[in-house]
């Protein structure tokens, strides 16, 4: 059959049809999608600036790494479709290509020296004196994945942001008193005095009559409604189990040690204060005077006209700092000790406020990283094998039972899952809990070969359904005596609402909750002081909002948001924010507020600027990016 084909396609007719096959995929575009992706293919473009494969593949490489540093685990591009997180990294690079669009179109281009001024002026970025430190930014460059090319470009394209951005925000400012009527607001408290009133204090309402009972339980039809509930079983390759049963021997570990040692040693280092002076001479003198104990650093730095504030350099390298001021302050072994030491420009005496010698890292203190290290290593190893054999002996006609003795999983079962994470019997708990778990289960035909998916944790998980009870409202008959108990319940609420009422009247009228508490039997609750914020988890938020309506000496009363009771209480005090704490908030929130305006316009000007340059995206190239980064590409680039 295929020398046949191949036979045929060396025709003239089959040779004509297929031409006329590729041209037609040429005029419709379609071409360029299927033949000729490469890394250089935009994804999408603002007006004649293009966002390329390349650029795309990098961001999202990017965002992978900074998302899995801050969760502690790697995150799959997978998972960051599903968050979403894709739309937001090319949202980003519309933006900065629609600035850049802007900028060609008014003819502004920003050389690489404003681009380098621009990251010497960030102090992350300064060296002790004050030179653009090249440690500190191949640094930041290597947490953001970034070339020396490519970060002084995004200083480049940030600079020529500011220039369309800088104006536009420029004149913005807090509206005039609104900072102090927020901090005074905010910092407003209250503190009460409650007591919760128990339906045991209630009078027995009996039991409801026929009409009476059917009357609440149509009132409540929430509480009687079961929701559609699965049966059926699953296979769990967990992550966090595969960790535990990797763990390494002590042989391992310390082989993983030794062959990492350069990993697990300490950078010598250095906190120190800078402190400029005239002279060597007058550096020395200075330091004699505080030696003999005439005066302390502080007493010099203010006599020189400087806060402590502005000579703290704080954590430094051998590399951060000169050659001749590493050599001095690196030979310092004690914490407080002062040297003179000659800068490239000037004098200066130099203070040791903190040393750290540097030097191998002792076995024992990394040994549980390490452990957990290797162990998450081999799980990551593991699971993906596992998950494979699981789908060759699916497609081979093996039932969860032997799948799950042949891999030494555990068999799950999950016994009435609702879509609202419960079980018959109360809240499921583990996988069963999870979201993308319950989704699977109710995606699932029932008796449908489903294929095992991604957790994404790591971890990955195959589901059968094989029952299903639909969901709805259950019969009155069937839900009888838990209606009778609520119905019973909801009686004394309003019998102890009523109570509550009349003791927040006697209370406004001045009679202390302390007085009326014992007399019901039950404890008074001194609340500290709060604000509309923070209220206490025991009072009821209408009760809080009530609090700060009310005068001091009022009463109030709410019912319990659970249904186990009323509560009554006495606004003990009111309590403004202090002056000097009004000020420090006011002053505060007013950086805030304009910081918060400026962000809006800055927001709304790059949402302008986009738009007027009609983006355009390529949703085929994305994909392409995908496949490239996931492993799933067949081609080649």
């Amino acid at each position: 059959m295929l020398e046949l084909l191949r036979r045929g396609v060396k025709t003239w007719v089959a040779k004509a049809l297929l031409g006329i096959l590729i041209l037609s995929f040429a005029v419709w575009g379609i071409g360029g999608e299927i033949f000729s992706f490469s890394m250089s293919t935009p994804v999408a473009s603002v007006g004649e600036t293009k966002v390329t494969a390349e650029q795309f593949s990098r961001a999202m490489q990017r965002e992978q790494n900074q998302l899995s540093q801050r969760s502690g685990e790697l995150v799959s591009y997978d998972t960051i479709r599903q968050l979403g997180m894709d739309q937001r990294v090319l949202a980003g690079l519309l933006r900065d290509a629609a600035f850049d669009e802007e900028l060609n179109t008014l003819g502004i281009r920003i050389p690489d020296a404003a681009a380098l001024q621009a990251m010497a002026s960030r102090t992350e970025f300064q060296a002790p004196d004050g030179s653009l430190s090249r440690a500190q930014v191949q640094q930041y460059m290597r947490q953001l994945g970034m070339s020396e090319e490519q970060f002084v470009d995004l200083n480049r394209r940030l600079v020529g942001q500011n220039l369309l951005i800088g104006p536009a925000v420029a004149a913005t400012r807090s509206p005039p008193g609104m900072a102090a009527r927020l901090a005074t607001y905010q910092g407003e408290m209250r503190q009460v005095k409650s007591a919760v009133l128990p339906l045991a204090l209630a009078p027995d309402p009996g039991a409801p009559n026929e009409d009476q009972l059917a009357a609440f339980y149509e009132a409540h039809p929430e509480r009687y409604t079961e929701p559609a509930r699965r049966w059926g079983e699953y296979l769990h390759v967990d992550i966090h189990a595969l960790e535990e049963d990797a763990r390494p021997t002590e042989e391992e570990t310390r082989a993983a040690y030794n062959a990492d040692k350069d990993v697990y040693a300490v950078t010598p280092a250095r906190v120190i204060d800078q402190m400029p002076m005239s002279d060597l001479a007058a550096a020395r003198a200075a330091i004699e005077r505080v030696e003999k104990g005439e005066v302390t650093f502080e007493d010099i730095v203010a006599e020189n006209g400087f806060a402590l504030a502005d000579v703290e350099i704080g954590r430094v390298g051998p590399g951060d700092v000169p050659e001749a001021t590493a050599e001095a302050i690196f030979a310092v072994t004690e914490p407080g000790t002062l040297v003179p030491v000659e800068l490239p420009i000037g004098t200066a005496i130099v203070r040791v406020r903190d040393v750290t010698q540097g030097g191998a890292v002792p076995f024992e203190d990394v040994r549980a990283e390490i452990e957990t290290r290797l162990a998450r290593e081999a799980a990551f190893n593991r699971a993906p094998q596992i998950a494979n054999q699981i789908e060759e002996m699916r497609a081979g006609g093996s039932s969860f039972a032997d799948i799950a003795e042949a891999t030494g999983l555990t068999l799950g079962e999950f016994n009435g899952l609702g879509p609202d994470g419960t079980l018959p019997d109360g809240p499921a708990q583990g996988i069963l809990a999870s979201p993308i778990f319950i989704q699977e289960v109710f995606e699932a035909l029932d008796g449908e070969e489903r294929h095992i998916i991604d957790t994404g944790d790591g971890s990955s998980v195959v589901i059968f359904v094989d029952r299903e009870v639909e969901g709805g409202l259950q019969s009155l008959d069937t839900v009888r005596d838990r209606a009778i108990a609520d119905w019973q319940d909801a009686q004394r609420v309003i019998a102890l609402t009523e109570q509550a009422e009349q003791l927040a009247g006697t209370i406004s009228q001045g009679t202390s909750i302390d007085t009326l508490a014992p007399e019901l039997g039950v404890d008074v609750i001194e609340q500290i002081p709060f604000t509309r914020e923070t209220g206490p988890s025991l009072l009821p938020q209408n009760l809080v909002d009530a609090a700060f309506a009310a005068e001091t000496g009022a009463g109030l009363s709410a019912r319990l948001p659970d249904g186990d009771g009323v509560i009554v209480a006495e606004v003990a005090s009111s309590i403004q924010l202090p002056a000097d704490l009004a000020e420090q908030a006011t002053s505060e929130l007013d950086g805030l507020i304009e910081q918060s305006i400026r962000a809006d316009a800055a927001e709304m000007l790059a949402r302008a600027i986009t738009e007027r340059h009609e983006p355009q995206t390529n949703p085929t190239a994305m994909e392409e990016v995908f496949n490239h980064l996931t492993g799933r590409y067949d081609g080649a680039y």
